[in-house]
């Protein structure tokens, strides 16, 4: 049954006052909001128009609520669309007003009233290169007083979106400057400085790793980590003149090598044994990098290729779990830190996944570069205290060194020369000694004096300097006794183990040996050869004398004997062969001892 006419009439009135006063609070308040100090207007809905022309459009648009999220409401679609906003003024603004705009992407210019704000931006020419991308930081415009109008006031925003990344619009405030600067610098920070920063102390702690560890041959993974993190953060802050879907997958592949590196640092670091831990990480490695690589070949990479890191992320939490046990096990402060910010790093990298998946927000803030900030500060921590420790035990061991060679000098010239000298003392003092026996006795003391002396001068391992040092001081003497020295001696490798302790015994035997063709074989001739072998050097010692028999050699510790017991001392094979024919003493050396 139809309502009464005056019913109806009552009806009608009273929707017409129920719009009248909608229109009066929505408008009201908006202007209030932008003229009252410290108030800020959410601009959350737009008219959206296809258009590809360069100045405002002048047709209606489809009404879209912000943010707009491209990949969502228009698949696949790569080009240029305007959003039209309205905000309502019942005066001109007295104070300075702002604009700031969270997310934009991929490039876009703002015009308010007909007027463009951001001049000077570039979008993507007809290949999809070369646009200058503007999601990676928010906007933040101070608008002139003088573009404002009494009434309706128009914004306008116009965007380039390329399908292979999330491109779309944020909602938008507008208000007071100093509150919407605040807002806008908090985001800015975390989001636009954070990577500069990080850049620096990446870039820092390179240069600090390579010089600290050149010499050490040790850590050169870490060296590779911080390099691809290098890498990382230029891609992301350098303009690459390729389309946005390679230049996404050209980031995945750099990263993914940086974080393999970093995880493979860690499971060292850790020194836990999981056989299956390393093949299965550089697999999975392997597998997502030739994914990007063929996906990137079809011509297909969207910003959605990340998404073939989900099983490497994962993994990444091992590395860290063990980082984390170990910490715990040895209440170790620095690794429980260093295994925490890798966790918190890992989770803001899948906080970004889930923003590209369209499970968060699209124009929800990534926080994995703010993330890696933490990590950062630790790593450098962590490796700046191990170089101060091993400074200190640097010190420690040089220090130690040259205690331990003083101590061999001082034990060297007691047992060798302070021998020979005490007994020539013994002899000047006695009125009877022959002195010819005194002088070979200070004669002896001497040449042991210059063997030590020689031995300290032990430079690149190598023996030849000091047997030719040796030969220097013996061959004069030698040809006053009428004796002939022949050296035939050819270029040896250099033995890494030797030191001018074990350079000073090679030279006693060796010395030992002339001295007992001197006193004992009566021979005219010594010939001295080094030669090099398969194995190692020989150094031999030959004369033509009567040859030297046990029981012919006097006892002590510069007799045969000791000639051994150096040997044996130093792990070195001595043999000693004499008959009629003369002697011949052989050393033989290593390479590796």
């Amino acid at each position: 049954m139809a309502a009464p006419p005056s019913r109806r009439v009552w009806r009608l009135v009273g929707l017409f006052w129920l719009l009248l006063v909608g229109q009066t609070c929505v408008a009201q308040p908006i202007a209030d909001a932008l003229l009252q100090p410290g108030k800020t207007l959410l601009l959350d809905r737009a008219e959206f128009i296809f258009s590809n022309q360069d100045t405002p459009p002048r047709q209606d648009g489809v009404s879209v609520a912000l943010p707009d999220n491209w990949r969502q409401r228009i698949p696949g679609f790569s080009g240029f669309a305007w959003y039209r906003l309205h905000f309502h003024l019942n005066d001109i603004p007295r104070q300075p007003l702002a604009l700031y705009l969270p997310h934009l992407s991929v490039a876009g210019e703002i015009w308010l009233n007909g007027s463009l704000l951001n001049p000077g931006v570039r979008f993507n020419n007809s290949r999809g290169i070369n646009v200058m991308r503007m999601n990676e930081a928010p906007i933040y415009l101070v608008l002139p007083a003088g573009l404002f109008h009494i009434g309706d006031n128009q914004l306008f925003i116009r965007l380039q979106g390329d399908h292979a990344l999330r491109s779309g619009l944020s909602a938008i405030r507008l208000g007071s400057a100093i509150p919407l600067q605040k807002r806008w610098f908090k985001r800015y920070l975390v989001q636009g400085v954070v990577p500069y920063v990080i850049l620096v102390l990446i870039a820092g702690s390179l240069c600090f790793l390579v010089a600290y560890t050149w010499r050490q041959r040790r850590l050169f993974i870490i060296q590779f980590a911080l390099l691809f993190c290098l890498a990382t953060l230029l891609s992301y802050l350098a303009d690459l003149a390729v389309t946005l879907g390679v230049q996404e997958a050209l980031r995945v592949m750099i990263t993914t090598a940086m974080y393999w590196a970093l995880c493979v640092a860690g499971y060292r670091l850790s020194g836990a044994k999981l056989p299956w831990f390393p093949p299965v990480f550089h697999g999975v490695t392997m597998l997502t990098l030739a994914a990007t690589a063929i996906v990137t070949l079809a011509g297909a990479a969207t910003d959605r290729i990340w998404l073939f890191t989900w099983p490497h992320v994962i993994l990444r939490l091992i590395p860290i779990g063990l980082l984390l046990h170990l910490g715990w096990q040895q209440r170790s402060l620095k690794y429980t830190a260093l295994s925490l910010t890798a966790l918190l790093w890992t989770i803001t990298v899948a906080q970004s996944y889930l923003i590209i998946m369209d499970v968060l927000s699209w124009d929800s803030f990534r926080w994995s570069f703010a993330g890696a900030l933490p990590f950062c500060v630790v790593m450098i921590y962590f490796f700046a205290e191990r170089f101060i420790i091993d400074r200190e035990l640097s010190q420690l061991e040089k220090r130690d060194a040259i205690v331990a060679e003083r101590s061999r000098i001082l034990q060297d010239m007691h047992d060798g020369m302070g021998a020979q000298l005490i007994t020539a003392l013994r002899l000047a003092r006695n009125n009877d000694s022959d002195r010819e026996e005194l002088a070979r006795h200070i004669e002896e003391s001497l040449q042991d004096l210059r063997l030590i002396i020689d031995s300290l001068d032990l430079t690149e391992h190598d023996l030849l300097p000091l047997l030719g040092n040796l030969r220097f001081r013996l061959e004069p003497r030698l040809r006053t006794l009428g004796i002939t020295l022949e050296w035939d001696v050819i270029p040896i490798p250099p033995l890494p183990y030797l030191t001018p302790a074990s350079a000073l015994s090679i030279l006693r035997i060796v010395q030992e040996a002339i001295n007992n063709a001197l006193q004992h074989a009566q021979s005219a001739h010594i010939r001295i050869t080094v030669r090099p072998d398969d194995t190692g050097v020989i150094i031999r010692v030959t004369d033509d004398g009567h040859g030297i028999l046990p029981e012919t050699v006097r006892p002590g510790a510069r007799g045969m004997a000791g000639m051994h017991a150096r040997a044996e001392k130093l792990g070195l094979r001595l043999t000693i062969q004499g008959g009629t024919g003369g002697t011949e003493v052989a050393l033989f050396l290593p390479h590796q001892p």
